[in-house]
C-alpha cells in the first residue's frame, strides 16, 4: 500500500470526472455546454485584474498568512457594509486561497477539540469536500439529509444526543449549493443558541451569500427596513462561529483563489497560528485584487443581473419538462429531478445527456446516495444556454 487507508479509499472527486467526460467530447469534436462544475464564464472586473498587475513584484517573497493590514480594513468595510457587522475585541479576518482549501484545512484545526469531540456535521447533500475534510483530519462525518419538506435546513437539534455531544463543528451552507435554498435568520439564532450549549462550532459555508435574486436589491432600494438577501450567523454572534466566504463566485475570482475567514478570535488565532504551517499564504498581489473587490459592491450587482437572466432562461423550461418546482432564490445551481421516464439513475440520466455534449452533475455525485436529482451550474456564455435548452428539450421528450 502505497498511500494511506484514507487516501486509498477516496472516491475520485466529482468535478474532476466531469472534466474527463468534457475533455472526451471535445477530442471527439463535439460542442460542450458545461453545466457541471461552477465555474461562472464571466469576465473579471477589470480594475481587479488591473490592481493584480500592478502589484506583481520585481521581487517575489513569501507572504504573511495573516494577510495585510489593508485587507483587512476592506474585509471589516465588506462585513459593515453587507451585513452591519461592526469591527469588534471579539471578531478577526484572515485571508483564505479561495475558500475550498480553507473549509478543507479547518476540520484539521478542529478535529478532537476539548472531550475528544470527533464528530463533523454537514448537509447532504452538500460540498463534498466537507466529508473528505472530516476523514483526512482524523473525524468521523455526519451527513444529515436534508429535505424540501423543512425549506432544506440542517436542524442538529433533532439528531441523537450522542452525536450532538460529540460533535466538534457542524457546517451550514445557506444559500445551499446545490438546491439554492435560503436561511432565515431565526434559524441562526436557534443554531448559536443549541452551538453554545453543545459547546459545537458553527461553520458557515457563506460562498453563495451574495449571489441572489435581484428583486431583493429592488426591495431594498424602495424600502431600507425591507431586507430579504442572505443572511451571515456572525450578524447575531461571533462567538463558535466562523464565516467562509469567497471572491470566486462574488467577484469572478475563481482562478486568484481569494477568500476570506471571518469570526470568533479565540479560535482563529490559534488557527492562523496553524496556517503557517500549512502554506497557504495568500500572495501579495492576489491581497491587492482582493482588497478592490471586497471594497466594491456594484460589480457584484452587475454580476447578480447576470446570473438572474441566466436563471430566468434556463429554469422556465425544466419546469415546463416537469424536472423543477421553483425556481430558487439564491445560488446559480438548479436541482432539478430526472424525469420520471428516464428513472432515478442519476448518473446514467447524466451520462446519456453528456453524449449530446450537455454536461451536468448527478446527486449520488453531490451526496451520501441521493439518487434521481441533477445539478445544473448555470455558467455558460447566454447563447451556448440557449442552444443547450433545445439540446435537453429533445433529449426528455425523447
Amino acid at each position: 500500500m502505497c498511500t494511506n487507508q484514507t487516501t486509498n479509499e477516496l472516491a475520485p472527486y466529482p468535478m474532476e470526472e466531469l472534466t474527463k467526460i468534457r475533455q472526451g467530447l471535445i477530442k471527439a469534436g463535439k460542442p460542450v455546454y458545461d453545466f457541471g462544475t461552477g465555474d461562472p464564464k464571466i469576465p473579471t472586473w477589470p480594475p481587479i485584474r488591473q490592481a493584480v498587475i500592478n502589484a506583481i513584484p520585481e521581487i517575489s517573497q513569501y507572504p504573511s498568512v495573516r494577510g495585510s493590514e489593508a485587507l483587512k480594513q476592506a474585509q471589516y468595510g465588506y462585513l459593515d457594509r453587507r451585513f452591519g457587522i461592526k469591527p469588534s475585541a471579539d471578531l478577526t479576518t484572515m485571508p483564505s486561497q479561495g475558500s475550498k482549501e480553507a473549509v478543507f484545512n479547518i476540520a484539521l484545526c478542529l478535529n478532537g477539540r476539548s472531550g475528544n469531540k470527533r464528530h463533523l456535521i454537514y448537509p447532504d447533500p452538500g460540498y463534498p469536500v466537507y466529508r473528505s475534510s472530516a476523514l483526512f483530519s482524523g473525524g468521523i462525518p455526519f451527513p444529515v439529509r436534508l429535505s424540501a419538506s423543512n425549506g432544506w435546513l440542517l436542524e442538529p437539534w433533532e439528531l441523537p444526543i450522542s452525536i450532538q455531544n460529540s460533535a466538534s463543528a457542524i457546517w451550514v451552507n445557506y444559500p445551499h449549493n446545490p438546491t439554492g435554498a435560503m436561511a432565515p435568520l431565526a434559524y441562526f439564532r436557534d443554531l448559536i443558541a443549541w452551538a453554545h450549549k453543545t459547546d459545537t462550532v458553527i461553520l458557515s459555508d457563506d460562498c453563495y451569500v451574495d449571489i441572489y435574486d435581484t428583486a431583493f436589491d429592488d426591495a431594498l432600494a424602495k424600502n431600507p427596513n425591507d431586507d430579504r438577501r442572505p443572511v451571515c450567523p456572525l450578524q447575531l454572534s461571533s462567538d463558535r462561529v466562523l464565516s467562509f466566504m469567497s471572491l470566486s463566485k462574488r467577484s469572478g475570482m475563481t482562478g486568484y483563489r481569494s477568500g476570506m475567514i471571518a469570526g470568533d478570535k479565540k479560535i482563529l488565532d490559534k488557527v492562523v497560528n496553524a496556517r503557517a504551517n500549512f502554506g497557504v499564504g495568500s500572495p501579495d498581489f492576489v491581497q491587492s485584487g482582493a482588497i478592490v473587490a471586497w471594497n466594491d459592491d456594484s460589480h457584484v450587482a452587475e454580476r447578480r443581473k447576470i446570473f438572474a437572466k441566466r436563471m430566468n432562461t434556463f429554469a422556465p423550461v425544466l419546469k415546463e419538462l416537469g424536472m423543477l418546482d421553483d425556481i430558487p432564490p439564491a445560488t446559480f445551481y438548479l436541482w432539478a429531478r430526472v424525469p420520471k421516464k428516464h428513472g432515478d439513475d442519476d448518473v446514467k440520466f447524466v451520462l446519456k445527456l453528456a453524449e449530446h455534449g450537455v454536461i451536468s452533475s448527478p446527486s449520488q455525485w453531490l451526496s451520501e446516495g441521493i439518487r434521481g436529482f441533477v445539478r445544473f451550474a448555470l455558467v455558460p456564455e447566454d447563447a451556448r444556454m440557449v442552444e443547450s435548452l433545445d439540446i435537453i428539450r429533445k433529449f426528455v421528450t425523447a
